[in-house]
């Protein structure tokens, strides 16, 4: 549970910096970023290693772009229904995800829930 608890915080903190250094995401107010971080990153670290699970089959198929697609989706989701959000390309949420999809792994890799 703490494992999980530390990768919700560092995949939060990790789409705080994309979401303020990428152009293409504008959010109007800072506690519409903190509430769209907040969910993304539970969503990362609860749904994404249930997602996990159930793509095995499919992202051999795909190989493994499957799991991006997932991840792309999710930030759209998260975009859609929060106000304040906007996104100006498709670019800059693919770039986004691309950077959190490999922070979320590595984190997946080394810290393991006990």
């Amino acid at each position: 549970m703490c494992g999980m608890l530390l990768r919700i915080i560092i995949n939060a903190v990790v789409l705080f910096i994309v979401i303020g250094k990428l152009p293409g995401i504008f959010v109007d107010t800072l506690g519409g970023a903190l509430l769209g971080v907040l969910i993304v990153g539970l969503a990362n670290g609860i749904i994404r290693p249930l997602l996990i699970y159930a793509e095995i089959p499919f992202n051999f198929l795909t190989l493994g772009s499957l799991t991006l697609l997932t991840n792309l989706l999710a930030l759209f989701m998260v975009v859609k229904t929060l106000p304040g959000f906007e996104v100006s390309s498709l670019m800059a949420p693919a770039a986004g995800i691309l950077l959190m999809t490999v922070c979320s792994f590595t984190l997946s890799r080394m810290i393991q829930d006990r």
